[in-house]
């Protein structure tokens, strides 16, 4: 696959009004595959490891950092992507959140990616500047993040950057996870027949 990707910093957050004596625990889960499962498996180590009370709350980016700068809510976060969620450099720095670990050892990735068998085919789109000018081989459309993502935050200053709809590309903003990946699989269907598709986050590369 073809990427224009710009990179990330992905942290562990606990919430320092959590109680350390364990009890009652609340855990937010991202509303994507990696979110989830994180929060699965950090809720089964509290209870199982050590008998805490745990409520799995979902929720996403932007609501999982506005609520822990507001109510100290979630206690942990398991996955954020904090490029996005400015507020969170100055939570840390307050000492209102821990950053325990990164999440993904290489700090994670988002990015803009279209599939490498179309490039292959027109090398003009291995660059953005190839892929607006030439609006017809992408499908004319730009499948935006969810609403809550933090990528939805960055791409919606990047679409105006790049001038997306100026240069012909549909920006379409999905209102959830489950019409973003049902979207990108039909895309990358769509690929084996000349076209491609740009996409706002890596959360679903499994499919491309």
């Amino acid at each position: 696959m073809k990427k224009f990707a710009y990179t990330s910093v992905t942290a562990l957050m606990l919430s320092t009004s959590g109680a350390y004596a364990c009890g009652q625990v609340s855990i937010g889960a991202m509303g994507w595959a990696s979110g989830e499962a994180l929060a699965a498996l950090t809720g089964f180590v509290l209870e199982q490891g050590y008998g805490c009370d745990v409520t799995i709350v979902p929720t996403d980016t932007v609501p999982a950092v506005t609520s822990l700068a507001e109510n100290g809510e979630p206690d942990v976060v398991p996955e954020v992507w904090i490029n996005s969620a400015t507020v969170y450099a100055d939570l840390e720095a307050q000492g209102k959140v821990i950053s325990a670990s990164d999440t993904f050892s290489n700090g994670g990735e988002e990015g803009w990616w279209i599939s490498s068998a179309v490039v292959e085919a027109h090398p003009e789109l291995a660059t953005i500047e190839g892929v607006l000018a030439n609006p017809e081989l992408v499908g004319a459309r730009f499948n935006n993040c969810p609403v809550g993502w933090g990528c939805r935050i960055v791409n919606d200053a990047l679409k105006v950057v790049f001038d997306l709809e100026g240069n012909g590309i549909e920006v379409f903003d999905h209102g959830s996870a489950q019409t973003f990946a049902a979207s990108i699989a039909a895309a990358m269907r769509l690929a084996s027949l000349g076209l491609a598709i740009i996409i706002g986050a890596n959360g679903h590369l499994g499919q491309i």
